[in-house]
């Protein structure tokens, strides 16, 4: 919470204000130069709390703050705190499309009538002492501190009454508000934000302000990777300095960001990147988890996008409660739908009907799984993630206690193509993807958050020219014709640019779409939609609706090529060329639980690029 005397008086006008900006801003280094400016005018008391707003949060991701607010319900506040039916306002909304404008018009609408006094004794008489009379209240505007423990007060209502107590809660900050606070009030409650900006982006803002320079940029990534918590780095970093940042600590209870892996086809190859010997873990087709029992005893399970699924998986937790050993501990694993009884690997799609909300015991009874551990990053006080891969094995194999549904994953030590090209055929032969091959000599760390050459995976899906699929983000949308008239017909699909932070355009894809996941597009987009190209997406393409980067799907392709027309990749491999994707088709596989800063790189693309075309041809 945030104190008193700690910058509590600082005005959430001046942060909508820098969303205005920032929302109009066309290049990442205007984004960062606005975010360093209200950066650097915020107290040092409210400087986390500023981090989690320009994230759209109001904590940390992982902490599962959720503000329980659905748009009818935010829609009854903009209606109690204007004065005006709810039938008005909703209509208002089917014109604008964004519940911020309408309230922001309404607001704006009603100034000369607040000016003459006009109250909103209703909305401030339930808001529990946020009461307002009249133009003198809605011209003070809010402060960030009351704004941020209003929201954390509609998060924790509960019960019997709940949602008469959010509306009433929303209803007096929206009274108290100015039009432009409360366009980015209700995007912020109904997770509409879209500034344009992601973590990468505040962090450079933060080494500007309190770094020096963006040099200092590695050091805060570091440790934001390993406490998944923005606001504790602002804080570390604004009293002590980029070295206070590097003393942070991995600590149960905080995800550390998953580290992820390049890909190579070739067996040879691997081995050489991998100084000629490597362990060869089975990449199973599951749900990567990271698993924390903390010093009380509660074990919790984060996915890759930092989402609470303990509820999901009972069993898995009852499976860790029972089998691992430290009182406190960090490990990572594949949940998979899996048959104990026949030792059977059963598909991913069957794991993914495990990710629902309501009929857990159903689902637990319908598709059974297991964990397949695969590192272990503390026990019992020791960070584990400075050692290297066979110190953390050896105590990932101490902790647990295999069980039928509770195992580690299949892993050989090999250090000739041969005998990794056999390790492979077994683990497609056994119902996995393919290998991850880890390095293990003595700097094989784990780097959280990181793609470095230490991880390298070989899957089936990249053993020929004509299979390689990859996880794409979304970043724009082209109208269907002729029977797709009134849907979107195509999608623009981008690649990430790690180093930028940039998502770079590379294939247009409209096949392989079902007659429903077409209908199902515009609502899993629409939170998503964007005025003008984002400021993080490099594109030349101008598709007729654009998105910030946000929903990765897999996409499987006959081959990458050259292209003028295409930005990932540009300059990588041929002057004033980028990389386009030939005959690409989407999968069916929708990647929820992938961000959209873990798909596929434009680095990751080039190497498949190259790699192609030193494999020889086949008959």
């Amino acid at each position: 919470m945030i104190e008193a005397g700690e910058g509590s008086g600082m005005r959430y006008l001046t942060i909508a204000e820098a969303y205005r900006d920032l929302e109009q801003a066309t290049g990442r280094l205007a984004l960062t130069d606005r975010l360093a400016a209200l950066l650097a005018g915020t107290p040092a008391g409210l400087l986390p709390a500023v981090c989690y707003l320009c994230q759209g949060l109001i904590a940390p991701e992982f902490a599962g703050v959720d503000l329980g607010l659905a748009e009818k319900l935010a829609v009854r506040a903009v209606a109690t705190a204007t004065g005006t039916e709810p039938g008005q306002v909703a209509a208002l909304l089917r014109e604008t499309g964004d519940l911020g404008q309408a309230a922001e018009r309404l607001l704006t609408t009603n100034a000369a009538g607040r000016a003459g006094g006009l109250t909103v004794a209703d909305a401030a008489g339930r808001a529990e002492g946020l009461t307002v009379a009249g133009a003198a209240g809605r011209a003070e505007g809010l402060t960030v501190a009351g704004v941020v423990e209003t929201l954390h007060r509609i998060a924790g209502a509960e019960g019997q009454g709940s949602q008469g107590r959010k509306l009433d809660l929303l209803a007096g900050l929206l009274a108290r508000a100015t039009p432009l606070e409360a366009r980015y009030l209700l995007r912020l409650v109904t997770k509409g934000l879209r500034l344009g900006i992601g973590t990468p982006t505040i962090l450079d803002a933060l080494a500007q302000v309190y770094a020096g320079g963006r040099g200092a940029r590695p050091v805060l990534e570091r440790g934001y990777n390993i406490c998944c918590d923005l606001g504790q780095v602002a804080a570390v970093l604004a009293e002590g300095g980029p070295a206070a940042v590097e003393q942070i600590r991995v600590q149960p209870g905080h995800p550390v960001r998953a580290m992820l892996a390049q890909r190579l086809a070739d067996a040879s190859e691997i081995l050489a990147k991998l100084g000629g010997e490597c362990a060869a873990e089975y990449k199973y087709d599951g749900v990567r988890v990271q698993a924390h029992r903390t010093a009380d005893g509660a074990i919790e399970l984060f996915t890759r996008r930092l989402e609470r699924v303990s509820a999901q998986f009972p069993d898995v937790v009852e499976s860790l409660a029972a089998g691992l050993g430290p009182r406190e501990a960090i490990l990572e694993g594949e949940v998979v739908a899996y048959d104990a009884a026949a030792g059977e690997l059963r598909p991913f799609g069957e794991v993914m009907f495990r990710r629902r909300k309501h009929g857990i015991d159903q689902a637990v009874r319908d598709v059974p799984v297991g964990l397949f551990c695969f590192e272990l990053l503390y026990a019992d006080g020791a960070d584990l993630t400075m050692r290297p891969y066979p110190e953390r094995r050896a105590a990932l194999a101490a902790a647990v206690t295999v069980s039928d549904r509770l195992r580690l994953t299949t892993a050989t030590e090999v250090a000739d193509p041969a005998a990794l090209e056999a390790a492979f055929e077994q683990a497609v032969t056994d119902g996995c993807e393919g290998l991850v091959c880890k390095a293990v000599g003595p700097g094989a760390v784990y780097q959280a958050g990181a793609r470095g050459w230490l991880w390298i995976k070989l899957k089936r899906d990249y053993r020929t020219e004509l299979s390689d699929t990859v996880d794409l983000v979304v970043v724009g949308a082209f109208a269907g014709r002729g029977r797709r008239a009134g849907a979107y017909g195509a999608l623009l699909l981008a690649a990430y640019d790690r180093a930028a932070d940039v998502f770079r355009a590379v294939t247009k894809c409209g096949t392989g779409f079902s007659d429903a996941d077409l209908a199902a597009l515009p609502a899993r987009l629409a939170p998503l939609a964007a005025p003008h190209r984002p400021a993080r997406v490099d594109a030349r393409q101008e598709p007729d609706v654009w998105f910030e980067p946000g929903l990765v799907l897999e996409i499987l392709s006959a081959e990458l090529t050259l292209s003028p027309n295409y930005t990932a990749g540009w300059d990588q491999i041929k002057a004033d060329r980028g990389l386009a994707m030939r005959f690409p088709r989407f999968t069916r596989r929708w990647r929820d639980d992938k961000a959209p800063e873990d798909a596929t790189s434009t680095d990751e693309l080039a190497e498949l690029y190259r790699g192609a075309r030193r494999a020889p041809a086949s008959n």
